[in-house]
């Protein structure tokens, strides 16, 4: 019976736990701090939360209206036009102004011939488009970039601190240890005051790791819309794979070649539209309304003959420019100058973009062969340290054995922490410049 009433007050503290613990972790605030952030979320939160993105995106709707204004003059254009001149004798002579006029009519203008202009003016307005497009990309990339490393550096600076605080307390361990043993009399005082300073010198290391992991997340918070100082848990990334096989023109794709590309054929248009302004040009025109004389008098008879003077016409504009003291070909010249600039640029873009592709990959194949020797090296470092210590607490050893071998033990784990995020970073950068 007294079990029995000792059971059940236990398991009432222990359904009160379970409440609190459900209670504290639908509070606002506790359940989305222990919520981890994915890379993938991470990137969506921040473009949406960007503030670069939406120029660029702006550029390209203009982009786009401008191509849509392009095509619409290569077809022909419908308007109503009308002229009402009140000149009544002697003004003017009647040979001249006829006692005035009125005219209400629908025109239509439709481009014959421009010389290759209306052609030329669309494919300028498609390259703009297409810049705009690969500048939007540019921006968009960058910011992937961005999140990718920061990313990278608050899993690897998270990493280095649960390192330098497990060596820490190994460390501690060790050093109260020592301090049993000068207790008991004996002669270790050199030895603990070298582990002291190794303690404090970890601590000051701890400390600076902590403040970099902090700096990383108030960035990473900032470029994802959040408040920056608000907790952040990221979801741990999977291990790092070997390169693979590139595709060695892979680096074509870069949004840098695709907007000096586009802008390579909006000067190749403006070179042919300076062309077209020395070519004949021809404009079909045709009207049909209304059109009488005689505007001195605005009784009934004037209306009558308004409605009575219906009509139409057909008409065909010629123009060839001969001579005007070599502006157009001026023109021509600044436009043929303009796309020799440009080719110039996109072949620096092409030279950039590759070298910053091909970097990045060599990065990568160096990283994880470094990945894998200190993947080794790590646990035979942390085997070393403890065999160190136990051979100090049998007295074959010696303390400064065993702060040398901790301290290879930790770097061994804190470079592999870091080569696996610079790894990641570097593959971040060949994603930058070796993809659409």
């Amino acid at each position: 019976m007294r079990l029995g009433r000792d059971a059940q007050p236990h398991g009432s503290n222990s359904a009160a736990l379970l409440v609190a613990i459900a209670s504290a972790l639908s509070l606002p605030g506790i359940g989305a701090a222990l919520d981890r952030v994915s890379l993938e979320t991470a990137l969506s939160e921040a473009r949406a939360a960007n503030a670069r993105l939406p120029l660029p995106a702006l550029e390209m709707s203009i982009a786009s209206e401008k191509e849509t204004e392009a095509r619409a003059e290569r077809w022909l254009k419908v308007a109503v036009e009308g002229d009402f001149v009140y000149a009544p004798y002697p003004g003017y002579s009647p040979a001249l102004t006829n006692l005035g006029n009125a005219r209400l009519q629908a025109v239509v203008r439709q481009p014959v011939y421009a010389g290759g202009a209306l052609k030329a003016g669309v494919a300028r307005a498609r390259a703009g488009a297409e810049a705009a497009q690969a500048r939007y990309r540019m921006v968009e990339k960058d910011l992937e970039l961005e999140v990718r490393s920061r990313f990278s550096e608050v899993l690897e600076a998270t990493a280095e601190v649960e390192i330098r605080r497990a060596g820490l307390e190994q460390l501690d361990t060790y050093r109260s240890s020592l301090r049993s043993r000068q207790a008991s009399g004996q002669g270790v005082s050199a030895d603990l005051l070298k582990t002291e300073v190794r303690y404090a010198l970890e601590e000051a290391t701890l400390s600076e790791t902590e403040q970099r992991r902090d700096e990383a997340r108030l960035s990473l918070n900032d470029l994802m819309g959040r408040d920056p100082t608000a907790p952040l848990e990221l979801e741990p990334l999977p291990p790092p794979e070997p390169p693979s096989a590139p595709n060695v023109l892979a680096w074509r794709s870069a949004p840098e070649i695709s907007a000096a590309e586009a802008a390579a054929r909006s000067a190749e248009a403006d070179e042919k539209i300076a062309q077209a302004e020395r070519r004949p040009h021809l404009l079909l025109t045709a009207d049909a309304g209304f059109w009488t004389a005689d505007t001195t008098s605005l009784g009934t008879s004037f209306w009558d003959r308004l409605w009575r003077t219906g009509g139409y016409s057909i008409g065909l504009a010629f123009v060839w420019p001969i001579w005007d003291n070599g502006a157009a070909r001026a023109r021509v010249t600044q436009a043929r100058l303009g796309l020799e600039s440009a080719r110039l640029a996109l072949e620096v873009e092409r030279r950039g973009a590759r070298l910053e592709w091909e970097k990045a990959r060599a990065i990568q194949a160096r990283l994880y062969r470094q990945i894998e020797i200190l993947s080794r090296a790590e646990p035979d470092a942390r085997d070393s340290y403890l065999d160190a210590e136990s051979r100090y607490r049998g007295g074959t050893g010696t303390a400064l054995d065993v702060l040398e071998a901790h301290g290879a033990s930790v770097d061994a784990a804190v470079r592999r922490a870091d080569a696996i995020a610079r790894y990641r970073v570097a593959e971040a950068v060949a994603e930058r410049w070796g993809t659409p």
